[in-house]
């Protein structure tokens, strides 16, 4: 919970006038822009919010959300489809852009604890009746249009230095594989099905863990704001963009790169997409759910073998203190995929070493040799995920490596 000009205090309804003041905020959230482009976060939202109300707040499991919310068979394996966990994760993240955003104008928060459907309530105090009556009937100091300038320009500001940022190591990259091709030409043989598309590729890079994400203060400096956890993006990352966007820019392919927040699956409909990073990228744990290998969440992260589940041998304990991180693992994977209906390419580390190393092997032409020696003949036009290695020298990711793979 972030810091207002009162602190933010738990809160429980307990009148109908409480529950009035509750719905008339819930209905605020779901008008704003952040819900109202979507049908799947607005129903979860609601329905947790009035079986809170209604004294049901026990009856908020994954099952149960599962079957009432999206439809669901009550037998469904909630393992295999991950449609709750999922959503509650994307409209925790919008509940703090609503309130990072909108957060002077109502003295009620709404919010869906990590680890909980259950949602919580909160009022900021100590406040005179006078003050909270403004705050319920969304009055600020600051008018909406003087907010919503400053946010294009705080966000106008943000988009150009990760741009510039990706922008001018790609260029490096890019001149420096100009100079390597002389000699060496780029294995175009796990890209082409992207490539071949006439739609430009879209990038999805995942930027914080949504674990660390949180409503910020309306007073927050712009300092303190574009070095939070909103707009974090590691070296790691930055290095994974350059590499891919090298590649895409030695082949001429039109490409653009957009935070998974700011995704929508519209966006990713029909079109050749690259997912960067893993637990950080929602869409990244969403569409490999259902491949053979994939990802659990923190703080034991690893990959999982689907056919082989006891094997815990590719993994990586976020608890642990960085330095004594020694092996990063990544899924590289190149689909066809049923949601998007389109080819994918899956960079992605357990932690930022792995998938820097992923997007090394991906991009560098030497580490095509590892492919064409374990995949069978004809991998070129199949789907294709392996399991890569890289052993952490220094703080830096090592050359990978291919542990296992698969086609089909």
């Amino acid at each position: 919970m972030h810091e207002n000009a009162h602190s933010p205090e738990q809160w429980t309804p307990a009148s109908a006038e409480d529950r009035d003041l509750v719905l008339k905020e819930l209905d605020a959230i779901l008008a704003s822009y952040h819900f109202r482009g979507s049908k799947r976060y607005p129903a979860l939202l609601k329905y947790v919010v009035s079986a809170a109300l209604d004294g049901h707040a026990g009856d908020l499991k994954e099952r149960t959300l599962g079957v009432e919310v999206f439809g669901r068979d009550p037998d469904y394996d909630t393992g295999a489809d991950p449609v709750v966990r999922f959503s509650a994760s994307e409209v925790r993240k919008r509940i703090a852009q609503y309130y990072h955003e909108q957060g002077n104008q109502s003295g009620l928060q709404i919010e869906m604890p990590l680890g909980s459907y259950v949602p919580e309530f909160f009022v900021r105090g100590p406040e005179s009746a006078a003050e909270k009556n403004d705050a319920f009937a969304g009055k600020s100091a600051t008018s909406p249009n003087d907010q919503r300038v400053s946010r294009r320009r705080y966000r106008a500001v943000i988009v150009a230095m990760a741009l510039l940022l990706v922008a001018v190591a790609a260029a490096g990259i890019f001149s420096y594989r100009r100079l390597a091709s002389r000699t060496v030409a780029v294995d175009t043989r796990l890209w082409d099905p992207l490539f071949k598309s006439p739609r430009p590729i879209l990038i999805v890079f995942g930027a914080s863990h949504p674990n660390n994400l949180g409503p910020e203060a309306a007073e927050t400096s712009f300092f303190d704001h574009t070095t939070g956890p909103y707009h974090h993006v590691s070296i790691a990352t930055a290095t994974a963009l350059a590499n891919l966007a090298g590649v895409l820019r030695e082949h001429g392919a039109a490409y653009e790169i957009k935070e998974d927040t700011e995704t929508s699956l519209t966006d990713l409909h029909v079109r050749p997409v690259i997912l960067v990073g893993a637990t950080n990228n929602a869409w990244t744990m969403r569409l490999i759910s259902t491949l053979r290998y994939r990802f659990t969440p923190v703080p034991l992260v690893r990959v999982l073998d689907s056919h082989n589940p006891q094997n815990s041998d590719w993994l990586v304990d976020f608890s642990k203190p960085y330095t004594a991180i020694s092996t990063d693992y990544a899924i590289v994977a190149r689909y066809q995929d049923a949601t998007t209906e389109g080819p994918v390419l899956v960079v992605a580390g357990l932690g930022p070493y792995g998938t820097e190393a992923a997007s090394a092997f991906v991009s560098a032409p030497e580490y095509m040799e590892q492919i064409v020696k374990q995949v069978p003949v004809g991998w070129e036009n199949k789907n294709l995920e392996m399991v890569i290695k890289s052993e952490v020298i220094d703080g830096k990711a090592g050359p990978p490596v291919l542990v296992t793979s698969i086609v089909w």
